[in-house]
C-alpha cells in the first residue's frame, strides 16, 4: 500500500508538470497537484508508520484534523476582524469570518464525534455529510489558492502585442492603491515589450461605476500618460463591467486597430489573487496569453482568494457541483429516511 500510494503520487507530479508545461492556464490541474501532495503525504506517513510502529489511531487522527481546523479558522476568523477595520464592511471582508467560524464549526463536529461513546448513528452519518460536504468546498479552495500561488511564480515573456490592464474601482474620479499597483506592474511589462516587439499597444479596461465620477478606463489612461506612456499607444476600453467583458471588449478594440484575436500575443494585468481565474478566462476565450499579478497586501490576500473561489465555484466545475449536490442529497434523504424508521 505504501509503495503504490508514493507511485501513484509522483505519477500525478509528473503529470502535473506536464500540464502546466503544456498549458498552464487549466484549473484542473490544482486538483492534479493538490492529489499528488495528498498521495504523497499518506504515503510518507505510512512509511514512517513501518519503519518505527508508530500508528495513529482514528480518534486520534480526527483529533488532530479538529486541532487543524480549529487553528485555521481561528486565523482566518482574526485576519476576517484586521480586514474589516481597514477595508471596511462588506461581503468580501467579511468572507474570512465566516470561512474561519465554518472550519471551527466542522473541527468541532469532528472532535465531539470522535470522543461519543456510543454515538447514535443517525448524529454520525449527518455530522460526515456535513463535514464531507465542508470537506469537498475546502478541497476546492485548497486546490484553486496553491495552483493561484504556482501560477504566480511562472516565468514571464516579454514579448507581447498588447498589455491588457484589468480595472478594479476608482475613488471617485481617482485610481485606488490597488488599480494603481495593476498600472505600475503593466507600465513595467509596456517597457518591457517596446524592447522586443513594434509598437505594442497598452489597454485599459473598465466601465463607469455607479459611485464612480469617471470610467475606469479614462482614469487609468491618465495615469499611465503621467508615467511617460504615450497617448497614442493606448487603447480605452470603456463599456466592461467584469473580466469576462473586460477579455471580449478589449479583442473588439484590438480588432479595429488590426491586431486581431487569432495571433495576438497578450499580457493582462491583474492583481496576484485574480490571476488565475483571468488565466482561465484567457483560455476559455481562445486567445495566446499570459497573466501576470500586481502585489497585495498581505492582509488582504485572504478575503481577495474567498472572493475569487466563490467566483469559479459558480462560473466552473458546474459538473461536478451537481453531480456532488445530487450524491450529498441522496445521502441525506436515506438518513432522513432510517431515522424515521420505528425501532424494532
Amino acid at each position: 500500500m505504501t509503495a503504490a500510494l508514493l507511485s501513484i503520487g509522483l505519477f500525478l507530479v509528473a503529470l502535473g508538470a506536464f500540464r502546466v508545461k503544456r498549458e498552464p492556464r487549466r484549473l484542473s490541474t490544482g486538483w492534479v497537484l493538490l492529489a499528488a501532495a495528498l498521495l504523497l503525504a499518506a504515503g510518507s506517513a505510512a512509511l514512517i508508520g513501518d519503519l518505527t510502529a508508530i500508528r495513529m489511531t482514528v480518534p486520534q487522527m480526527a483529533g488532530v484534523t479538529a486541532f487543524v481546523l480549529c487553528g485555521i479558522g481561528i486565523g482566518l476568523v482574526a485576519n476576517g476582524f484586521i480586514v474589516v477595520r481597514r477595508e471596511g464592511r462588506s461581503l468580501t471582508t467579511l468572507s474570512p469570518v465566516a470561512v474561519g467560524a465554518g472550519l471551527m464549526t466542522m473541527g468541532v463536529v469532528i472532535a465531539v464525534i470522535s470522543i461519543a461513546v456510543p454515538a447514535p448513528v443517525q448524529l454520525t452519518a449527518l455530522a460526515v455529510l456535513v463535514c464531507a460536504t465542508g470537506g469537498y468546498l475546502v478541497l476546492h479552495l485548497i486546490a484553486f489558492g496553491g495552483y493561484a500561488l504556482l501560477y504566480g511564480t511562472l516565468p514571464v515573456r516579454t514579448d507581447a502585442d498588447a498589455i491588457v490592464i484589468l480595472g478594479c474601482g476608482l475613488n471617485g474620479r481617482s485610481v485606488t492603491p490597488l488599480l494603481a499597483g495593476r498600472l505600475d506592474r503593466g507600465i513595467t511589462a509596456y517597457h518591457a515589450a517596446s524592447a522586443e516587439c513594434p509598437q505594442p499597444v497598452i489597454v485599459t479596461c473598465g466601465g463607469q461605476g455607479g459611485d464612480e465620477g469617471t470610467c475606469e478606463a479614462d482614469a487609468m489612461a491618465r495615469h499611465l500618460m503621467d508615467h511617460g506612456i504615450p497617448a497614442h499607444a493606448i487603447v480605452r476600453e470603456r463599456y466592461s463591467r467584469n473580466t469576462e467583458e473586460n477579455i471580449r471588449n478589449c479583442l473588439r478594440q484590438l480588432d479595429i486597430r488590426g491586431i486581431p484575436a487569432d495571433r495576438i500575443r497578450m499580457t493582462v494585468v491583474t492583481s496576484s489573487f485574480h490571476v488565475l481565474r483571468t488565466a482561465a478566462l484567457t483560455r476559455r476565450a481562445g486567445i495566446n496569453a499570459q497573466v501576470v499579478g500586481s502585489h497585495t497586501a498581505g492582509y488582504f490576500i485572504p478575503a481577495a482568494f474567498l472572493r475569487e473561489f466563490v467566483a469559479v465555484l459558480t462560473t466552473h466545475y458546474r459538473r461536478t457541483h451537481l453531480t456532488t449536490a445530487a450524491l450529498t442529497v441522496a445521502a441525506f434523504t436515506a438518513v432522513a429516511a432510517e431515522a424515521a424508521l420505528p425501532p424494532l
